[in-house]
């Protein structure tokens, strides 16, 4: 089986013969248009493998360092195959909400590409990495606080509550439902958390709630391209603080496979309080660790609840199934 992924190489040459008028690239499905230095910790990831660029989403957590899901970073197509890419293979893009070459993103580097230890391709545990830019990123790009385990009690409390639009999707995925329309703006949706229970239950797994988050919203949710992104909770007790609360909670990992946004499916994003120790052990290896002191202005959970309109054309199918715990899933990626 393979990893659902978008290859941009191949997204470019379909569009020709589909409508030429109609760009095919990656975005959140009934997302909205993010405003400029709204999601200032948010990158665009690019992959080369032979000539052939794949998408990814990432999060700066220090000013060096992205967080990233470790199944963007398979150089083998094969689902029970796994080998990390060279960090000269990964590009991250910075500081802007257009992905196009009009944009005013920034060009980073690696120096260092770390997959946590225990990634499986076959169950999706441990889908998360860390990437090391070669040089700091530049400004306006700022990085977000990592969620950590006393956060994680009170958002799972939410989560049990059954409060609405309480995280924050982005991405440059792919946006309707079906996999083929797209914009180069960023993209962000709220969408609301699922208890563990709840997840569970839904997705027939136990024993591993605390490897994941689970989210949904009618009609809205990640989608191809979306993978490796973040998902932000705000802290209620520091909505006056320089960072506003906001804190990275979760990394888009997979999906229902029948479509994107599935309202009866949640999404699974890898849980950060659960990896904070192995993020934060694992950067003092190279460098020391010293949380971020953004300043964020804008109220990013101001979002439309109602979904983007779907609109016909283009055409880029997709059949690329994955098989996790008797249920068919897709990575975001």
């Amino acid at each position: 089986m393979l990893t659902k992924v978008i290859t941009i190489s191949t997204i470019l040459s379909l569009t020709l013969s589909a409508n030429a008028n109609e760009d095919i690239t990656p975005y959140v499905v009934g997302g909205v248009d993010s405003k400029t230095l709204e999601l200032p910790w948010q990158v665009y990831i690019e992959i080369d493998k032979n000539g052939s660029r794949y998408a990814c989403g990432g999060t700066l957590i220090t000013d060096t360092w992205v967080v990233t899901a470790a199944h963007c970073l398979n150089e083998n197509d094969l689902r029970d195959s796994f080998t990390a890419v060279k960090a000269s293979q990964v590009t991250v893009y910075s500081g802007g909400i257009d992905r196009s070459n009009s944009g005013n993103q920034s060009s980073n580097s690696l120096s260092k590409l770390i997959v946590h230890p225990g990634y499986s391709e076959v169950t999706n545990t441990d889908d998360i990495a860390l990437l090391q830019l070669s040089a700091p990123a530049a400004s306006p790009a700022q990085a977000i606080k990592l969620m950590d385990n006393g956060l994680q009690i009170d958002a799972d409390i939410e989560f049990k509550a059954g409060i609405g639009n309480n995280l924050v999707l982005s991405g440059w995925g792919r946006t309707s439902t079906d996999g083929q329309q797209s914009t180069d703006i960023l993209q962000k949706s709220a969408v609301t958390g699922i208890s563990d229970d709840s997840c569970a239950i839904t997705w027939r797994w136990a024993g591993r709630e605390a490897n994941y988050i689970c989210a949904n919203a009618f009609n809205r949710g990640s989608c191809n391209g979306d993978s490796g992104g973040p998902l932000i909770w705000q802290d209620k007790n520091a909505i006056s603080d320089r960072d506003l609360g906001y804190r990275l909670a979760g990394v888009v990992s997979f999906g229902h496979a029948d479509q994107c946004a599935k309202n009866n499916t949640p999404d699974v994003y890898t849980e950060v309080s659960t990896y904070r120790k192995w993020l934060v052990d694992t950067i003092e290896l190279s460098d020391s660790y010293q949380a971020p002191d953004p300043l964020f202005t804008q109220d990013i959970f101001e979002v439309s609840s109602e979904p983007m309109e779907e609109k016909s054309g283009g055409g880029l199918g997709y059949s690329l199934l994955l098989l996790l715990t008797g249920l068919w899933l897709y990575r975001r990626s």
